[in-house]
Parts: structure tokens; C-alpha cells; sequence
């Protein structure tokens, strides 16, 4: 049952929002602040910081990990491998097998060869996924097979039996995986009191840090241990002064130091990290974070130089037929595998409370258009719940109202109340699970939105965008895009507008594909999903 109900506030509510200078939208927060970090990295060997010691743990090499990665990898493929070859040639399993695995062992050299400029520094990273490791060994392991190949059918021209085509490419396939996670598990944080967690100094204590040190916190696995500072903005939590920073590092065995904005010369800056580069792990926010994206290039310009390369978005037509495909057959097998749990979630809200199962909400899309998206109900249907478009004032009057009887209400570009009195048991679940945006697969099939873009507004929310914002309309709306997958409602408005303009501008089907990865994480932590 399909209803023109439209939630209020508390589906996607409203924000205080308004029009700069320029026309360019200002959001409840001024201050914005980027998931996007420059890395500098960590180079093993060092353990002093001037007459201050840092604490370094020991562990396995880089080397020994990729071994170990490649090992599993090459394990598996000679059992695949002596299964099938055995059946075929009609010898035993385990002649098969010792075969196969005895000419995999001599290309694992060349594997971890090929493998040693992908490697980084253990915790040189603040955060860190299979994805982006398994991209990261990708091409070195393809290039490190080619190498394999060729030089097994050189030493075969001489007599020398050679191995399987087949289990060369098995164990490369699935080194990616198992390197990857090899990788993934190395880099962890360090554990302690039972639980893995790297320890960060934020150096400068200006609202970006502050914001900043709030987004670190709520992702988990991180621990803001202070700030240091020679002007804080706030005196709480400001460990000292900048010319303290290596004591600082050595008296809270900081794993990892974040360089965000400061009052502070860029001079005294440089004089302070210099001692500590190249000891621990840096992190520096660039001073222009709005229009740096994640997949920016570090490159040089010369005379050792660093700059920072923004790529441009490919919005042709052949990315754009790509995307399309994409949509078109990730929703279709997504309705065709998710029609159980979509059909239990249907009779689940329809016994459990009186109104429709689907609603329809008005929105506006590409190019600015309005098309009607579909969701579960997730709230109860009455006066709380407006049907009339018109009623936007009155749901804000009733929200705040709502704030005050019923708590707490969660920052961000739609503000919500954390435990709405509106949303019904069954509402509560799938909001937490975002399996109350399944049905908007049915949009995507139609082309009304797409799985990957940003978020649609409301006609009255979208009134409010202006400037650079308005490339937002480039594209279809997305079931989910960058501000689902960097905190939801834990984000601001503003923030919220940021992410989707930098999606537009460095579009790419191998982007769309990377956050659909990261959607999976983002819906299993729940986070900013009220």
C-alpha cells in the first residue's frame, strides 16, 4: 500500500539554513572540516625524538606480512589446483599438490618484490579498509604474475617443466584478499585495556581541530588524548605549549600526531614537527580541505616541493552509460536477493501499526527536478506525521517542542530527535538499519535516482542551496553517497553540502564503487542513523 504521506522532520527534517554572500548556502556550522587527511609517513629505523624517546613496538616486517598474505594465497591455490588436475590427469591429490606448490613457492620472491613500493609504514594511517589495501596491491601483484609467467616459460624452453597458467593467476587473485587483510591486520591499532586503540594529538585547538577531534572520537578505535597549542581556544584538554609537543608525545605515547589550524606562526610549525618527522606518524589537515577529495594526488613540483593534484570528474558519456549499467543491475539484483527481507519488513509495519507501509515523499533531483521517492513508514501516522506540504512552520514549532519533552536532538544537516516518541518499534530497526531506504532501489530502476550520488532534499530544504552547491544537480540522487558513508546525522548541514560537491567534481565509477564498500561498514556501525 502506497501512501502521499510525507514524514516530517524526524524522517529528514529540517535545518537552519540560509544564503550567504554570493548566494552560496551557509549551514547551522561555519566551521567545516574534511575526512580527507595528506599523510606523511612513518619510515621505520628511528626510535629517539631529540632527547625525548618515543615508544616504538616491535612487530614483523612489511616483507614478512606480504609473505605470510602470499603463502595462504599460494596454499590455496595449489589445493584448487590439485583437485582439479588430479581428477583430470588421474594421479594422486597429493603428488598434484606438491608439485603446484613447489613451483609457487619459487614466485613468491618475485611477489613480495613486486610488492615492496605498495607497502606503507605499520599505523601510518588513521584509518585504513580491505578495500583501499586490496587497490593498493592490485597492480603490483598483476605486474609481479606477468614477471612469474615470463620467466617460467623462458626457463621452459630450457627443459624445465613449468607450473599451471592457472595456478599462477589463482594465487595472484587471491593474494589481493589475502595480502589485503595481511596488511589490514598489521596496521590495527595497538591494543590496550582489552581493546585496540590508537592514541592522537591534535596540534592546534581552533574549531577545525575541535570538530575534527569529535568526527576521530565517533568513528571508534581512536582516542583523542589532547591538544597542544600556544593559544587554545579552550583551555580543556590542552596538554601545553608547542615547544612541549616531543614531551607531550613521549609522557601520552602518541601513536599519531593530526597538524590541524592554529593561530600559531607557520614558522614555530615547521621548527616543532621537524624533530618529530620521520619518528611517529603525521597527519596533516591541508589548508585548503573544502576542495581536497580523497582521491587527490601528492606529487612534486620540483626542488622537493609537494603539491597537492585534484582530479576532474568524468562525466561523459560513456562514464555516464556505466553508471547507469551499474544502477540498473545493482538494484535489479538487489531487489531480486533483498524480496524476503523487503516482503518480512512489509508485514512487520503494516500489523505492528495502523497506516500505509510505503510512503512517498517529494523530492528534487537531477537538474532540480521533483520526482516522488519511496521508503518504508517508519513513524505512526496522525498529526505528527503532516500530509499537507505546507505544513513545514508548524512541524518545526512541534519539533522543538518534541525536543524539550522527549531529550536530546542529533546534530546534523536534518536534525532528529535520538529517541523520537513518533517512530514506531518496528521504525526504530530499520531507521538503525537503514532498511528503510530499500525501496528507493525501485527509483533507482526507474531513473529517478541512482545508488550512489547525493542525498535528495525536500522542495523546502532545496530552496536553500545556492552557489557552488547547486552542482549538486549534475547528477541523480543517490541512495547513498560520501555523507552517508563519513557520519550521517553527525555532520552538519554545510558539511553534508561540501561531500556531495566533492563528489561531483572527482565523479568516478571506480569512486561510486569504493562507497558502496564503505556503506556496508557505515550501516553495520549505525552511525548517525536516528
Amino acid at each position: 500500500m502506497v501512501s502521499s504521506l510525507e514524514e516530517g522532520p524526524g524522517a529528514d527534517g529540517f535545518g537552519p539554513v540560509g544564503l550567504g554572500e554570493g548566494g552560496v548556502l551557509v549551514g547551522p556550522a561555519q566551521d567545516r572540516v574534511s575526512n580527507e587527511l595528506l599523510l606523511v609517513d612513518d619510515p621505520a629505523g628511528i626510535e629517539r625524538v631529540g632527547p625525548v624517546a618515543v615508544r616504538r613496538r616491535a612487530g614483523p616486517s612489511g616483507i614478512a606480512v606480504d609473505s605470510i598474505g602470499l603463502s595462504l594465497a599460494a596454499l590455496t591455490a595449489a589445493s584448487v589446483q590439485a583437485v582439479v588436475h588430479a581428477r583430470h590427469a588421474g594421479i594422486p591429490v597429493e603428488r598434484a599438490f606438491l608439485a603446484t606448490i613447489v613451483h609457487l613457492a619459487l614466485c613468491l620472491p618475485v611477489l613480495v618484490v613486486a610488492l615492496s613500493g605498495s607497502r606503507h609504514p605499520p599505523r601510518s594511517r588513521l584509518e585504513t579498509s580491505l578495500g583501499q589495501q586490496a587497490h593498493e596491491v592490485l597492480l603490483p601483484l598483476a605486474a609481479g604474475g606477468l614477471v612469474c609467467l615470463a620467466i617460467w616459460r623462458l626457463v621452459h624452453a630450457a627443459g624445465i617443466t613449468e607450473p599451471s597458467l592457472d595456478a599462477v593467476l589463482l594465487t595472484c587473485a587471491i593474494g589481493i584478499l589475502s595480502v589485503a587483510a595481511a596488511r589490514l591486520a598489521y596496521q590495527a591499532p595497538p591494543r590496550r585495556d582489552g581493546r585496540r586503540v590508537s592514541r592522537v594529538l591534535i596540534l592546534g585547538s581552533g574549531v577545525v581541530a575541535e570538530r575534527l577531534s569529535g568526527q576521530l572520537a565517533a568513528g571508534g578505535g581512536i582516542e583523542i588524548v589532547g591538544f597542544v597549542d600556544d593559544d587554545p581556544k579552550d583551555r580543556a584538554g590542552c596538554l601545553g605549549p608547542l615547544r612541549d609537543l616531543r614531551l607531550v608525545c613521549e609522557q601520552q605515547e602518541v601513536d599519531h600526531l593530526v597538524v590541524a589550524f592554529s593561530r600559531a606562526p607557520s614558522e614555530e610549525f615547521i621548527e616543532v614537527l621537524r624533530p618529530l618527522q620521520g619518528r611517529i606518524p603525521i597527519t596533516v589537515v591541508p589548508r585548503l580541505f573544502d576542495v581536497v577529495p580523497a582521491n587527490a594526488g601528492v606529487h612534486s613540483l620540483g626542488s622537493g616541493i609537494p603539491a597537492v593534484s585534484l582530479p576532474s570528474a568524468h562525466l561523459g558519456w560513456m562514464p555516464r552509460f556505466l553508471k547507469r549499467a551499474l544502477d540498473v543491475t545493482g538494484a535489479g539484483i538487489g531487489l531480486l536477493l533483498l524480496s524476503p527481507v523487503l516482503l518480512v519488513v512489509a508485514l512487520a509495519v503494516r500489523l505492528t501499526s495502523p497506516g500505509p507501509v510505503l510512503l512517498r515523499q517529494t523530492r528534487v533531483g537531477r537538474s532540480g527536478e521533483e520526482f516522488s521517492m519511496v521508503k518504508f513508514r517508519s513513524m505512526v501516522t496522525g498529526p505528527l506525521v503532516a500530509a499537507d506540504p505546507g505544513a513545514g512552520r508548524d512541524e518545526h514549532a512541534l519539533n522543538s517542542e518534541l525536543v524539550r519533552l522527549h531529550g536530546e536532538a542529533a546534530t546534523g544537516p536534518f536534525p532528529k530527535l535520538k529517541q523520537d516518541p513518533r517512530v514506531t518499534p518496528v521504525g526504530r530497526v530499520i531507521r538503525r538499519t537503514s532498511i528503510d531506504e530499500l525501496p528507493q532501489l525501485l527509483n533507482v530502476l526507474k531513473g529517478d535516482m541512482s545508488l550512489v550520488g547525493p542525498r535528495p532534499f525536500m522542495p523546502d530544504d532545496a530552496a536553500f542551496i545556492g552557489g557552488w552547491a547547486l552542482r549538486r544537480y549534475a547528477v541523480r540522487p543517490g541512495i547513498t553517497g560520501l555523507w552517508q558513508v563519513s557520519g550521517r546525522n553527525d555532520l552538519t548541514f554545510e558539511e553534508m553540502c561540501r561531500l556531495d560537491h566533492l563528489y561531483v567534481s572527482c565523479w568516478s565509477v571506480g569512486l561510486d564503487l569504493r562507497i558502496l564498500v564503505r556503506t556496508l561498514r557505515a550501516v553495520t556501525a549505525g552511525r548517525g542513523a536516528y
